[in-house]
């Protein structure tokens, strides 16, 4: 009996080595291996971190930890104003500089505009982008499933100036480009929606931020980027509503959203059944178009394209979608004017511009 006793010893205790080991449990012995952090050859018991780094046993007990991959930190690392590290592996891919985040900013709002076709374009044309260091205080959202308070990445302020808005972002430095590209596109959102939504509608505080979480997801599935999608999904910030709001723009589409945000009363998204939860999930990423710099403020209005199937007509006018009836606050030569759609001709549209009738042509100048 004692040879069946010694090999089921041996299978559980093969079993037990063979098991996934999270970081700060030793892992089993694969061959020589070296030390991620002090560059050693790794002797006796070592530490596995997101299955890929091996840690020697001295390095896994430093108290100071990379703030971007969480890997323990000896020397050779850079300190941010307000006491984070970064690492050597990943400062090439952080950003610092202030006029970097300005591009990154350029960049997403750029990538929203053309991903919907115009419709997500903020009419006040100024957005002042600074970066800061010591961007270091806790979300108040907590939830229950956060594990404590959230790190905020950023936030924007809009307030009323002349005819528009003067709209202000800050983004933390120091974070990946990939995390500043989908900070960049969540503090648009909330530059957008101080836009577009109409100034009796109320909504609920996790829609307004899961609809800015989609820009985000959006983006982040343009560029194939299946970590940072499901990144944003995952996140307790919204209190799982960005589900909601997924489901929906993959039932609607994207321009969907927009009408919804422009022409909606509810409170709240639908909320989400799963039956386009995998559409969401999984979208199919957009093609790679040319990014251009943003155009010029309009000085008149021009008729871009005329959208016609067999139950509406869709006029693109400055960029804005345009139905019959349909009607919104634009900026035109500096000027803020009421514009609404009264008909469509077939190769023209007849608007009101503050009550006075005008007809606009494709192709005019």
């Amino acid at each position: 009996m004692k040879l069946p006793l010694l090999l089921f010893a041996l299978v559980v205790c093969a079993m037990q080595l063979a098991s996934a080991q999270p970081y700060g449990s030793p892992a089993p012995p694969t061959g020589p291996l070296t030390c991620v952090v002090c560059a050693k050859p790794i002797t006796g018991k070592y530490f596995v971190h997101n299955q890929t780094n091996h840690i020697c046993a001295d390095c896994e007990k430093l108290p100071t930890h990379c703030s971007v991959c969480r890997l323990p930190v000896k020397d050779d690392y850079t300190k941010t104003a307000d006491g984070r590290l970064i690492c050597k592996r990943d400062l090439p891919n952080v950003v610092l500089a202030e006029e970097d985040g300005r591009k990154l900013f350029t960049q997403a709002r750029a990538d929203l505009r053309e991903l919907s076709d115009g419709a997500l374009e903020l009419r006040s044309t100024q957005v002042n982008v600074q970066m800061l260091f010591n961007l270091d205080f806790a979300d108040s959202r907590n939830t229950t499933n956060s594990g404590g308070a959230m790190h905020r990445l950023g936030f924007s302020l809009s307030r009323p100036q002349g005819d528009g808005f003067a709209h202000n972002v800050v983004l933390l430095s120091g974070q990946t480009r990939t995390a500043t590209l989908s900070t960049s596109a969540h503090e648009f959102g909330h530059l957008w929606l101080t836009e577009n939504l109409k100034p009796a509608r109320k909504l609920d505080p996790d829609t307004r931020e899961a609809l800015c979480e989609l820009f985000a997801f959006k983006l982040a599935a343009r560029r194939n980027d299946t970590n940072e999608t499901a990144r944003i999904k995952a996140n307790p910030y919204t209190k799982g509503v960005i589900l909601n709001a997924l489901e929906f723009e993959a039932r609607e589409s994207l321009l969907g959203v927009v009408r919804w945000v422009r022409d909606g009363t509810e409170e709240k998204l639908p909320a989400a059944t799963g039956i386009t939860a995998a559409v969401a999930a999984t979208p199919t990423p957009e093609p790679l178009r040319e990014l251009r710099p943003p155009p010029p403020p309009a000085t008149k209005l021009e008729l871009r394209s005329l959208l016609r199937t067999s139950k509406r007509t869709v006029a693109v006018i400055n960029g804005e979608r345009f139905e019959r009836g349909s009607e919104l606050s634009m900026l035109i030569d500096g000027k803020r004017h009421l514009v609404r759609m009264e008909e469509a001709q077939e190769n023209a549209v007849v608007v009101s511009v503050d009550g006075v009738k005008q007809t606009l042509r494709l192709g005019a100048k």
